[in-house]
């Protein structure tokens, strides 16, 4: 039976959490998690849903046959973008069983199901995405310290389909649930090594993924310090790799971004990212690949994997790769050759970056698996401003644009971006 209503407050780690020496930095205050919330629940208030399904009651509301369709797409399509570093498919098969009688999961469910048609095929479905997206914020602000839907995993697991609502909605801060979502990743899982597989495991690799997102458009550190956290040695499953470079990832850009390297905090990210590559076993690899061919169609190389949680974890690699050449002074700059490079020899630093960048795009397009694409968006948004070659930036827009019609993602925003980069680096 679906939970009643509690009014309370969509809040932060409580204090005596073992995860608040992680999160002291970014605990809202003055409950500024319920001010987020309560703007963007103002701003996609829909006018008029006396005819919408009531979603108090989600196994009603599925008798709607729109409401079911649309239910199918998540657990059939939407949710595989979750359950890229999951060999359990936790947002595939959890989500939805608990969504079933769980208003808060199902709405995030059904909102995030109708504003992806909304951009992709039936503008029409805004205002169902609009209706069930302010009643699940309405829910989550009425969350108490401690609820089980926090302690379950239920919360953080709706914020992170909230995420990719706003993303895809494009009008509104796509960051802003992302800062609620922190205070609900169970970092002390994390930190003692116990993060199980599940729902809370589930949410809080998205919720890094998404932040890394973030930073990577953004240039700017991670939301979560994850300087306590200890890597991944044990891998169980392929897409235990994915989630160990996105650690080492996070550890990266927070090292990095927005302040300056010392000599030996970069050789530490050298080494500890040399380590990853070196436990890396073979079937990781792409097994076909084919070099691109400048003055041709094919300005990417064509590289393939066995699953998408390799080929996503080919994107992280090269990634963090790019940002310690980006962050090489000239005589660290060899050292990166202790690296496996990927079979791209070290030259000029330019010419680095922007092997790093083609190789990125054309595991990405190579794959095509709406999953691995929308985790690439990060990975091209920071690595492809260093493409030179004006074809292979006109291909990669193109490429970018084509990928919408099945994502619904403002990539726009994404070209615009890149193109204002090289734009401004011509005038240099």
């Amino acid at each position: 039976m679906p939970r009643p209503i509690k009014k309370g407050a969509w809040t932060a780690t409580p204090a005596g959490d073992a995860s608040s020496s992680v999160a002291k930095n970014y605990l809202p205050v003055n409950n500024v998690l319920n001010q987020v919330a309560i703007a963007i629940d103002q701003k996609s208030r829909p006018s008029s849903h006396q005819e919408l399904p009531d979603p108090d009651s989600p196994r009603r509301a599925l008798t709607d046959q729109r409401i079911a369709r649309l239910f199918h797409s998540y657990t059939s399509e939407i949710s595989q973008w979750y359950d890229l570093s999951d060999s359990t498919g936790a947002f595939g098969i959890l989500v939805p069983s608990i969504a079933l009688d769980e208003p808060l999961l199902f709405c995030a469910i059904i909102a995030l199901s109708a504003m992806h048609v909304c951009k992709t095929s039936a503008n029409s479905f805004r205002k169902l995405a609009e209706f069930y997206h302010h009643r699940c914020v309405q829910r989550l602000i009425e969350l108490d310290q401690g609820d089980e839907l926090i302690t379950r995993g239920v919360a953080l697991a709706a914020t992170c389909l909230l995420r990719s609502y706003e993303i895809l909605d494009g009008d509104i801060d796509p960051n802003m649930h992302l800062r609620g979502a922190y205070s609900m990743a169970p970092l002390h899982d994390v930190l003692s090594d116990n993060l199980q597989p599940g729902l809370p495991g589930a949410g809080f690799w998205n919720y890094l993924r998404e932040d890394i997102t973030f930073s990577l458009f953004e240039k700017c550190p991670l939301k979560m310090d994850l300087t306590a956290t200890p890597l991944l040695v044990n891998h169980h499953s392929a897409q235990s790799y994915l989630n160990s470079i996105t650690l080492i990832l996070g550890k990266i850009i927070n090292t990095t971004f927005g302040r300056d390297v010392t000599n030996s905090e970069w050789a530490s990210a050298v080494e500890m990212l040399s380590q990853w590559r070196a436990a890396c076993p073979e079937r990781i690899q792409p097994f076909s690949r084919e070099q691109a061919q400048p003055g041709t169609i094919n300005l990417f190389p064509a590289v393939w994997f066995l699953q998408p949680c390799h080929a996503a974890t080919m994107h992280y690699y090269l990634v963090a790769l790019t940002i310690l050449c980006v962050y090489a002074s000239p005589q660290n700059l060899e050292d990166l050759g202790k690296l496996d490079l990927v079979g791209i020899e070290v030259e000029s630093k330019d010419q680095l970056l922007e092997a790093f960048a083609v190789e990125i795009c054309g595991i990405a397009f190579t794959t095509k698996i709406p999953s691995v694409l929308v985790n690439a968006f990060g990975p091209i948004a920071y690595c492809a401003r260093f493409i030179n070659a004006e074809p292979a930036r006109q291909e990669l827009a193109r490429q970018l644009l084509a990928c919408k019609s099945s994502i619904g993602w403002p990539v726009e925003r994404l070209i615009n971006d890149l193109k204002s980069f090289w734009g401004a680096e011509k005038t240099n």
